[in-house]
């Protein structure tokens, strides 16, 4: 079994055991808005599943330590916590999250390469490589072997051997041409060839042929043969090796606190009902959310290649309503460009300023899904199944900006990635020194952001 099948397959069953231990969690996890942009599969659920063992690591230490009251209620709604800030963050949806072990830790894209020697390929040849593109080889899967030059003539020179690769030779595939003449012969069976002007034989087993010309063929004429292997007495068969290349991944820390007084507290819970300290946690689970979420699209936007747009501006004759059904024109554009710099993907993400967004809002095929609450960069809704990021502040993309990305079925085919090494936490309520009616609360994550493959990435504007 090959490395990717086999981390795939663990990767499975781990998502099923973590599934099953966590049932309540991977059902909310279903109903969120994550679920409602893309299908919730084993590799969600694993993210989310490793992210819950990793909090109950940081517990166990408090515990040991001793202070694992300084996590308040945490302990008890903690993966009610991590489910909801998961099923409502941009994260899963513009970057594959692979959870890491350590401080530093390793992330993995996929690639292939030949293992064998044949027909246009050397073994070790990368044939699929998000950064550098798709080669396509010719004669390696294929058991045939085209127009290949086996010997040069000689003049007054007869009789010519040679042994014909990738043997063994399959019986009656082989065809001789001496350059562009009339002489040809042909694999008749038996080991014979027989043709116009040309005699010999082969040896199927090994691929020795040895030929006799009628004519002399004079200096410099190629001899060309056409055959196919016998691939049923082959001891093996052309090879691919699916691999992870890989990229070191720093975590850092994000952190905040927020302070409340008593008199607020008491003044927010006596007016409008509300827990000031609940208020505050939200509140500080946002910020750093947004912050994470900000740094991956500034990123990606220093990543990303090429540059297609789309024209505000109708040509003349033409209205506006019409000239912006164009509009999907230049996204295909767009999706041309990913797979010219990466060979394959599509267009599956959108991230958009506020006016590029409201460009796209009146498009038909658009399903809008956000209700206007959420803070800072959010799904936005989906353009025909493509789902569309909003990002409200400038200082992280201009209005009239956008990129265009393709985010895979796996969590190896990405532009960028998410590594959280210690999942969000908030603090419990805290004295907060040096007056004793205020408190505090802080909440932090420890997690790496990074672009791994620049080549799913290009830059769609919209432009005056």
């Amino acid at each position: 079994m090959d490395p990717i099948q086999l981390r795939e397959e663990n990767m499975s069953r781990v998502a099923e055991q973590y599934y099953d231990k966590y049932r309540d969690q991977m059902d909310a996890l279903n109903a969120s808005l994550l679920s409602k942009v893309k299908k919730i599969d084993s590799y969600d659920v694993y993210a989310l599943g490793k992210q819950f063992e990793q909090f109950n690591y940081y517990k166990r230490i408090c515990e040991e330590q001793g202070n694992v009251n300084l996590l308040g209620k945490i302990p008890d709604i903690a993966y009610d916590v991590i489910t909801a800030v998961h099923g409502a963050s941009i994260l899963p949806v513009i970057a594959s999250v692979q959870p890491i072990e350590e401080e530093r830790g390793t992330i993995y894209f996929k690639q292939v390469r030949s293992g064998t020697t044949k027909g246009t390929q050397t073994a070790g040849n990368v044939v699929v490589d998000p950064r550098t593109g798709v080669v396509t080889p010719a004669s390696y899967a294929s058991n045939l072997f085209e127009s290949v030059t086996v010997a040069t003539s000689v003049a007054a020179q007869f009789v010519y051997s040679f042994t014909l690769t990738g043997g063994p030779v399959k019986s009656e595939s082989l065809y001789i041409l001496l350059g562009s003449t009339a002489v040809e012969g042909r694999d008749v069976g038996g080991g014979k060839i027989w043709g116009n002007g040309i005699a010999g034989t082969i040896n199927y087993t090994t691929g020795a042929v040895s030929v006799t010309l009628a004519a002399d063929p004079g200096n410099g004429v190629l001899l060309k043969a056409t055959w196919q292997q016998n691939y049923e007495l082959a001891t093996d068969l052309p090879q691919i090796d699916t691999f992870f290349d890989s990229k070191g991944i720093l975590a850092r820390i994000y952190a905040l606190k927020g302070t409340m007084g008593m008199f607020q507290a008491f003044g927010m819970s006596k007016r409008f009902g509300m827990v000031l300290e609940d208020e505050l946690a939200k509140d500080l689970v946002q910020e750093i959310n947004r912050e994470i979420g900000g740094d991956i699209i500034r990123k990606l936007q220093a990543v990303a290649i090429g540059t297609n747009s789309f024209s505000r501006t109708a040509p003349a004759g033409v209205s506006f309503f019409e000239h912006k059904q164009t509009y999907k024109d230049e996204l295909a554009k767009a999706e041309a460009e990913i797979v010219t710099n990466a060979g394959r993907g599509a267009v599956s993400v959108l991230i958009v300023g506020k006016k590029h967004a409201s460009v796209i809002q009146t498009l038909p095929g658009f399903q809008k899904l956000s209700d206007g609450t959420t803070l800072g960069s959010h799904v936005f809704g989906t353009l025909d199944g493509v789902t569309v990021i909003r990002v409200v502040e400038t200082a992280i993309m201009a209005t009239d900006a956008g990129i265009a990305l393709w985010k895979g079925l796996t969590p190896w085919e990405a532009a960028a990635v998410y590594s959280p090494f210690m999942p969000l936490t908030v603090t419990a309520t805290l004295p907060q020194a040096p007056n004793p009616l205020q408190s505090m609360k802080a909440a932090a994550v420890w997690a790496g952001v990074d672009t791994v493959v620049p080549q799913f990435v290009t830059n769609f504007n919209v432009v005056p």
